[in-house]
């Protein structure tokens, strides 16, 4: 077993040396946020027998005792937010890294983070289903009906509905498992994040992964079977390690000396914007790659100018296309931002704009100040240098420039004319 900060470091290499990697999640990624486990000494079958709770023949012989059970545990989940832990998962998917997350849990938080490819094997609260009729129903229309019923009645046939999650007596669904099954054959990597692998078929995919020749790390507080065959065991906050997993796998920021080619990628990709937007008034080269002799992050900022800093899901669908992740505005009224990276590394950002606006002109006064002022440049420059060999990852950077880039800018503004 290693302990943070080594884990994380080791963690980080796993994930970067061993791909593809699939996640397989179990109730303890939940539990930091506040939803209790199943199976710990605490757990809820320690204060409850699954028997009577769990099973389908309990819910076909007592559907109102099985809804008692259930009805707090669904208003619990639906309040819960994803925690840490699922949003760098959902991010480690976003940047390539993992490529599924198998989860044991029914509370959607995956998806909820923003992870796209989750297999549940046990079933969600997404949807409830009518024994009776067949009718299925979104959660969103069964929780008025355990308000006012509790135990919720088939809006068609008034039979009491039944939650879309696995009974103990109950097959898993076909096509999750099955999916399961051929994930584990295949990764270079198997992370195992809150799961007590207790719980079959699904706790043997350690197993499948290791037959074939793949590694196992272990992310949980409690010990598992597998930690004797892993690669990596960690018995710290899956929320703490995963966050810390996800800054260490940044990219180095690379700040490099001015690149001729850099105005030819502008023009090239603003042409593609331009289509992807249409609308577009104006659109303008800024940031430190618009300056020669400026070192930069070789990263192409492009300033969009709108009719108004709006944009419809169409535009944004476009942008999609193009290999550009919408982020809205990012921290920053009045700008709605696009980024796309090539190769694993930040390439381009998009500033859209309301053109002639406060936005547009305070990217404008600080390209053509430096512009103008090549000591400023250069000062500037030797600061980017600084702080790019001193700090890893990029929202680093940006926190470590920003002080420089604060009092930069309103020297920048008053030669503007707008000071």
């Amino acid at each position: 077993m290693t302990t943070a900060p080594e884990a994380i470091s080791r963690l980080a290499e796993l994930i970067r040396e061993n791909q593809p990697c699939v996640v397989l999640t179990g109730a303890g990624v939940s539990t930091e946020s506040g939803i209790p486990d199943f199976r710990s000494p605490s757990g809820i079958w320690a204060q409850f027998d699954p028997r009577e709770y769990a099973t389908l023949g309990a819910f076909r012989r007592e559907p109102e005792k099985v809804w008692r059970f259930y009805a707090p545990r669904f208003a619990m989940l639906t309040e819960a937010e994803p925690n840490a832990a699922h949003v760098a998962l959902a991010e480690l998917e976003r940047r390539g890294l993992v490529r599924a997350i198998v989860t044991q849990n029914i509370d959607e938080l995956h998806q909820r983070a923003g992870s796209s490819d989750v297999i549940e094997v046990h079933g969600s609260i997404r949807t409830s289903s009518c024994p009776g009729c067949g009718s299925v129903y979104p959660l969103a229309e069964v929780v008025p009906l355990i308000e006012a019923h509790g135990a919720p009645p088939c809006p068609a046939c008034g039979e009491i509905l039944k939650p879309d999650v696995v009974f103990f007596d109950e097959l898993l669904p076909e096509d999750a498992i099955m999916r399961a099954v051929a994930l584990a054959e295949n990764p270079a990597l198997l992370l195992v994040v809150g799961s007590s692998l207790e719980v079959y078929p699904v706790a043997d995919m350690p197993r499948s992964t290791i037959a074939a020749g793949g590694k196992v790390a272990v992310v949980n507080r409690d010990p598992t079977w597998a930690d004797g065959r892993a690669e990596l065991v960690v018995r710290e906050s899956a929320g703490e390690v995963l966050a810390a997993v996800v800054a260490a796998l940044e990219p180095p920021v690379e700040v490099v000396d001015y690149d001729p080619e850099w105005p030819r990628r502008y023009e090239a990709e603003v042409a593609r914007v331009r289509t992807a937007l249409g609308e577009v008034i104006a659109a303008e080269h800024i940031g430190s790659t618009a300056v020669p002799g400026l070192a930069a992050k070789p990263v192409i900022d492009i300033s969009v100018g709108l009719a108004r800093a709006e944009v419809s899901p169409g535009q944004v669908a476009a942008m999609e296309e193009l290999g550009y992740e919408y982020l809205g505005e990012n921290g920053l009224p009045g700008r709605l931002f696009f980024r796309k990276d090539v190769n694993g590394r930040r390439a381009y950002h998009v500033h859209a704009v309301e053109h002639e606006g406060d936005r547009w002109h305070r990217h404008r006064a600080l390209r053509d100040y430096l512009l103008a002022h090549p000591e400023e440049a250069a000062a500037y420059a030797a600061e980017k240098r600084r702080v790019g060999a001193e700090t890893a990852g990029m929202s680093n950077y940006w926190e470590q420039k920003q002080p420089y880039v604060d009092a930069l800018f309103p020297r920048a503004w008053r030669w503007y004319g707008r000071g």
